[in-house]
């Protein structure tokens, strides 16, 4: 399901600002986000996930410029059926839109 049989560390890049990717989560988890800088930790259940945030260069497509950001996710706690039913609600609740 996630190329992985193993959620340890989750590497992601995504098309956002921080301020629109840590807005994202703190829906997705209400409550349970806490950021300092651009380290997040995530508290749901019995899972506890750390994210660092690292700002990447522009997308650029003609005249367009998209944000990029890479997102490591490191799983700190949770069973493994835990934090991929939490990855699964997480992941519902950030979906935008374009494809």
């Amino acid at each position: 399901m996630f190329g992985s049989d193993n959620l340890d560390v989750l590497v992601r890049t995504v098309s956002a600002t921080p301020k629109e990717y840590i807005s994202g989560l703190k829906q997705a988890v209400p409550g349970g986000i806490a950021v300092d800088g651009h380290e997040i930790t995530v508290r749901d259940g019995a899972v506890s996930i750390h994210i660092q945030i690292e700002i990447l260069p522009d997308y650029v497509i003609a005249l367009m410029r998209l944000p990029s950001l890479r997102a490591t996710w490191t799983f700190q706690s949770g069973s493994d059926d835990e934090r991929a039913e939490c990855l699964k609600r997480i992941d519902w609740s950030m979906k935008r839109g374009g494809g």
